[in-house]
């Protein structure tokens, strides 16, 4: 089987070493100059480690990627820690991230933290996620934790990230953010671009061929558009179905974005393509500060429950992985997810940055000086978020196309579970084994 797989995130990384692995041909091709889609990162020159340009850090029930690093010898390069996770509320900080923090929390009455533990561990015990897609978060939220619980802690969260679209999340959204949750978390030695690194290196090894810089405008059939009967039958009906950029394959596996894979094949059938079309997306924009101390006080990842702040969470990287490894520095992500014409996406870094200043300097009033003298780094993606609303999962259409040889699978597959570089991986693998044995 001679493979193209089109995008170098995680998804298509993991199928390609897989069928290297099982001794096929393989060819990736990444239209950046760099792999690893949304986990990929950068390192400043004087930083031992790389650092994602989004946020990233695995749960301990994270599996599949977790078996996916034993696999490929990296075992020993797990970390394992314990963060603080805190909401910010009414000005303050506050560790919200057990049971005991959540009776301490000044914001809930006891009726409203009973009920907001009772919500909690209901998620948590419940199975049946596809109920769930019956309703919305809100409805959830409001009919078992309470009213008071809602508008103080998930309302602003919900808002916050999804915008107008809030509320019609669904439920089972929820439920695999809760679900998935666990107070230790895990962090790669080196970054996740050594995950990366190592599967790039084991995909040659096993004679895969990995191109970056390469855009790929269109798949065709080889006599320039997709053979019709071949659909009809679900036969091919010659040795090398698809061109790409005047090579051959008789295989291709799209990872990139649900839009962007129409474009390229435009043969895809409506009755595939047109539930992911309708599928809404919100952008990924974080803006990462390098201070010489750490802007959040021994806080990892906060929660910004004010909405007069103009973003969604603070994560202070080095309040979870040594800062010995970046240098000494202090580096804090400040990050939202926005919709499309979101004024923020046209904003320069500079100007981004002089919104967001006056509420750092909230949470770190003692630095104002050195927040004028640090360094900084900002970082835009589109299709990071899709949205998940009432009956998401019936409109997701199988891997296999309807087109014999091509395959697809991107973020708008993984369900109920948030995006996240776990289920990039499992995708990657359940991707590869439909290819093995369609």
């Amino acid at each position: 089987m001679n493979v193209a797989i089109i995008g170098g995130g995680l998804t298509g990384l993991t199928a390609a070493y897989y069928l290297a692995k099982s001794g096929h041909k393989v060819t990736v091709l990444e239209k950046e100059s760099q792999l690893g889609g949304l986990a990929s990162g950068f390192r400043n020159t004087t930083w031992k480690w790389h650092l994602e340009s989004t946020y990233h850090h695995l749960f301990t029930n994270d599996r599949h990627i977790i078996s996916l690093l034993h696999t490929l010898g990296l075992k020993d390069k797990l970390i394992f820690k314990r963060p603080i996770t805190a909401s910010l509320w009414e000005g303050n900080m506050y560790q919200l991230d057990s049971p005991i923090h959540l009776l301490r929390f000044p914001g809930l009455s006891p009726v409203d933290k009973f009920r907001t533990a009772i919500l909690l561990g209901f998620l948590k015990c419940f199975p049946f996620w596809r109920v769930l897609e019956n309703i919305t978060a809100e409805q959830l939220l409001t009919s078992i934790g309470g009213i008071r619980s809602y508008k103080t802690i998930w309302e602003p969260l919900l808002y916050g990230k999804f915008g107008t679209l809030a509320p019609e999340v669904a439920a089972s959204w929820f439920w695999a953010r809760i679900v998935k949750r666990t107070p230790r978390l895990c962090y790669i030695e080196g970054g996740f671009h050594t995950l990366i690194e190592t599967l790039a290196k084991e995909i040659k090894h096993n004679g895969g061929k990995i191109i970056t810089g390469i855009s790929i405008d269109s798949v065709r059939g080889k006599s320039g558009i997709l053979n019709q009967e071949a659909r009809k039958t679900g036969q091919k009906t010659h040795d090398s179905v698809f061109t790409i950029q005047n090579a051959t394959f008789d295989n291709v596996l799209l990872t990139v974005p649900s839009s962007y894979a129409t474009k390229m094949v435009p043969a895809l059938p409506k009755s595939y393509t047109q539930n992911l079309l309708t599928i809404p997306h919100l952008f990924a924009q974080t803006i990462i500060l390098e201070t010489e101390r750490p802007l959040l006080k021994n806080v990892y990842w906060l929660n910004v429950t004010d909405r007069s702040f103009p973003f969604l969470a603070a994560v202070s990287h080095t309040n979870f992985m040594d800062s010995k490894f970046y240098g000494k520095k202090h580096l804090t992500y400040f990050g939202n997810y926005l919709p499309e014409g979101h004024p923020y996406l046209t904003m320069t870094k500079r100007q981004l940055l002089n919104t967001f200043l006056p509420y750092i300097q909230k949470l770190s009033p003692a630095i104002d000086h050195e927040l004028s003298t640090m360094n900084s780094y900002m970082f835009t993606t589109p299709f990071a978020q899709p949205v998940h609303q009432r009956h998401y999962s019936r409109g997701i259409p199988p891997i296999q196309t309807p087109i014999p040889g091509m395959y697809m699978a991107n973020m708008d597959y993984i369900f109920p579970w948030d995006r996240g570089i776990n289920y990039a991986v499992n995708l990657g693998i359940q991707a590869a084994k439909e290819m093995l044995h369609p």
